[in-house]
């Protein structure tokens, strides 16, 4: 089943939206804004498929974990991964289960919890679509 991230806001601190799964309860976004360095992806319909993200998000350390990368055209491990506050990105979208505030940031808060909610709601299927709004 195809997944929707619908935008709803960008602001200094990033930009904010909604993904969706039929049948689940949504997660918040954050990804970075549409200009600078490692802008957000630009809206269309991309695959997605499982992998893995490398990562530096663990306590002292490096943390590893499945995670989907969206097959962008010109770009470049582009994934929905954990993460709080946009400037933790680089064009990738974390989820969230709310909005609040992190280090006087505007930021996604429980991104651990959403992300595993949403891997298991994607039952690690091989490949989806993605439709960015």
């Amino acid at each position: 089943m195809t997944i929707t991230l619908k935008r709803m806001v960008e602001t200094p601190h990033g930009t904010f939206g909604l993904l969706t799964y039929p049948g689940v309860t949504p997660w918040y976004t954050v990804e970075r804004m549409s200009t600078g360095e490692h802008p957000r992806i630009s809206p269309g319909t991309y695959e997605m498929k499982l992998g893995m993200y490398y990562g530096g998000d663990g306590i002292g350390g490096k943390v590893d974990y499945p995670a989907y990368e969206i097959i962008v055209p010109g770009r470049k491990n582009i994934k929905i991964h954990v993460a709080n506050l946009a400037s933790e990105l680089l064009g990738c979208i974390a989820p969230g289960l709310s909005l609040g505030f992190l280090h006087d940031q505007l930021a996604v808060l429980s991104s651990h919890k959403a992300f595993d909610a949403f891997m298991f709601a994607m039952h690690r299927v091989p490949s989806d679509y993605i439709v960015v709004l």
